[in-house]
């Protein structure tokens, strides 16, 4: 949300205008930009300023302060006043923000002002959610059957040297290159990754169980090397530090 709020008042009658000025003032983060007998009177204001949140009585002489938003495009913040209660129905049906029944209690506007700032502030973090590009989990690329394949990290099981080629498991499908094991031991994130043999790397997320002498994925059983005890073991443990729900 911007660090003040414009608003513009839509009253015909002065001693109301006067109250909503005197509110308005009283509050640091409302800034008015303009007072209006009419909606029309509003229109080239409303077209030249941003305008955050609009007051507007309902009984307006001409054209309605209802009819005069439902003109509008894109719908306004208004915060309906009138005098007459049984407005209230119309003014909730194009969203206001709120409806102030005249005389207006400073208590009640402030109220109505802080439901804006919700308002405001929840439209901002959908906004920024909508429009910042979801980020693609990290992958590599490997090739495989004369191809280039995309293989997310969170899809892999395990790394398996067998002879001049590499085998790839994933949760979808097993992929054979000809990348060498180390090759690939130092293209992987340590904080997800370790060699536990001299022919395999595992995913530490994807271990299921595991002991000093193998663990096991996916009800496959890898074995753990002779000299590579341990750095899978400290691998592990640094792990559950950062991750409190794997426990060893």
């Amino acid at each position: 949300m911007n660090n003040s709020i414009n608003c513009i008042i839509i009253e015909d009658e002065k001693p109301a205008a006067d109250l909503l000025q005197l509110y308005i003032s009283r509050i640091e983060l409302l800034n008015l930009v303009g007072t209006f007998t009419s909606g029309p009177q509003a229109i080239r204001c409303l077209n030249t300023n941003k305008i955050d949140l609009i007051f507007t009585d309902i009984n307006l002489p001409g054209i309605s302060g209802v009819d005069f938003i439902r003109s509008l495009t894109p719908a306004p913040n208004v915060i309906f006043t009138t005098a007459h209660a049984q407005y209230a129905v119309d003014g909730f049906d194009l969203d206001a923000v709120d409806f102030l029944l005249k005389p207006i209690p400073f208590e009640r506007f402030l109220k109505a002002i802080n439901r804006f700032i919700k308002l405001d502030s929840k439209q901002l973090m959908e906004s920024t959610k909508a429009e910042a590009p979801e980020k693609e989990p990290p992958f590599i690329f490997v090739k495989s059957d004369k191809k280039m394949v995309k293989i997310y990290l969170d899809d892999i099981l395990y790394f398996e040297s067998q002879k001049n080629y590499l085998l790839i498991t994933t949760t979808r499908e097993v992929y054979k290159t000809y990348h060498s094991i180390s090759e690939m031991e130092e293209k992987l994130p340590e904080s997800m990754f370790v060699r536990i043999h001299r022919s395999f790397i595992v995913s530490i997320p994807k271990i299921e169980k595991f002991n000093s002498n193998e663990i096991e994925i996916h009800k496959t059983i890898i074995p753990i090397g002779r000299h590579y005890g341990v750095t899978a073991t400290q691998a592990l443990k640094n792990y559950q530090f950062m991750h409190p729900t794997f426990n060893i």
